[in-house]
């Protein structure tokens, strides 16, 4: 971050009517070294730093041009200009880019660090797909960035994630042995934040962490399911049919009133993964009726407002976002793209049903 003092001091000097040679004197300087730092031709020397706030009656910061709130909102601004995860243009080069010099502008904040540090492990299918030259660089650096964050930052939120990021980076460079001894240093999940304040928040305060503690394990147990089913069960087909449907039957079971929020987007997921099975095994049938189903989720989805409110009974009364963290404004039309796409559904593509479902997708 470029600290323009001299436009500052010249500024400053003109609003209070002092020419160069006053302003000079009463800092013990020659006229001339007051010319050179407005023009950006030097600096002046730190010990004047505090005289020359002090002529102007103002903070050191203000001098330096350094105006926290300002920075902070520049700061959550870049966060936020990086887009959620799974946004569909998540990382690319532009957005490490970015990354890389907001941490030059602002290189002790640990928010910006953590960020260019997940993104850079996170450079690789399906986020996008870098050069393995480029991608073992980009692990390296993360891996110094994460390094510095547990050395020096005092935020055990992002220190946790600098781990995560650390275990997933050697683990990715072929450092398993690394990785595993990175991971074991987190928290068990029976120790984490979400548990203990169950045992010390007041009564209306424990009800919506409950939800939340569901909300996120419910995360877990589908994600668990859905490793289970892309390792142990990757080839074989009627185990991952079965997996996948246990998922649908538990979130059916946590929304008896079918109040699916970013839900939806889980289903469409777990159907579309469904239907490419089920085409595996020539069940055209069944595909089509996971297909109509995926489709339905995305729609559904996409009709939704920015939030909405739960009225099943876990989580009744709370409040759920569209946009968490997917690129939902192409949900549907995403949909489409893929079903027509996709060779797995060649042979049902002039099946009247699918082509029904193509056109619910364009309305």
């Amino acid at each position: 971050m470029k600290v323009k003092i001299g436009e500052k001091i010249r500024e400053l000097r003109k609003k209070a009517d002092v020419n160069q040679e006053y302003f000079a004197e009463y800092l013990g300087v020659t006229a001339q070294a007051v010319s050179k730092w407005e023009v950006e031709g030097c600096y002046p020397d730190i010990e004047l730093l505090p005289s020359i706030a002090s002529f102007f009656n103002i903070s050191l910061d203000e001098l330096l041009c350094y105006d926290v709130t300002k920075n902070k909102s520049r700061i959550e601004q870049i966060i936020k200009d990086i887009g959620p995860e799974r946004h569909k243009n998540w990382v690319n080069g532009t957005k490490i880019k970015l990354l890389r010099n907001a941490v030059q502008d602002f290189p002790n904040n640990y928010d910006l660090m953590f960020c260019l540090a997940k993104t850079l492990c996170y450079s690789k299918e399906p986020y996008v797909s870098f050069d393995e030259k480029d991608r073992q660089k980009n692990l390296k650096e993360a891996i110094l960035i994460c390094n510095r964050i547990l050395r020096d930052c005092t935020d055990d939120g992002i220190r946790f994630g600098a781990l995560k990021v650390l275990a997933l980076s050697y683990n990715d460079m072929g450092k398993n042995e690394k990785a595993i001894k990175i991971a074991n240093k987190l928290p068990f999940a029976r120790d984490s934040r979400d548990m203990i304040l169950l045992e010390i928040l007041n009564e209306e305060d424990k009800s919506h962490q409950i939800v939340q503690n569901i909300w996120q394990l419910s995360n877990m147990f589908e994600t668990l399911i859905q490793t289970l089913a892309n390792s142990i069960y990757k080839d074989n087909t009627v185990k991952r049919i079965e997996l996948f449907k246990k998922v649908i039957r538990f979130e059916e079971l946590l929304h008896e009133e079918n109040d699916f929020i970013y839900e939806n987007l889980r289903l469409r997921a777990f159907y579309f993964w469904m239907a490419e099975e089920y085409m595996k095994l020539d069940k055209y049938k069944d595909a089509l009726e996971c297909i109509e189903k995926f489709a339905k989720h995305s729609i559904l989805f996409d009709a939704l407002p920015e939030k909405s409110v739960y009225t099943s009974v876990i989580y009744n009364g709370e409040t759920g976002f569209k946009s968490m963290d997917f690129d939902y404004k192409n949900t549907t039309s995403g949909a489409k793209e893929i079903l027509t796409s996709r060779k797995i559904f060649a042979p049902i593509r002039e099946d009247a049903k699918f082509i029904e479902i193509i056109r619910s997708l364009e309305t």
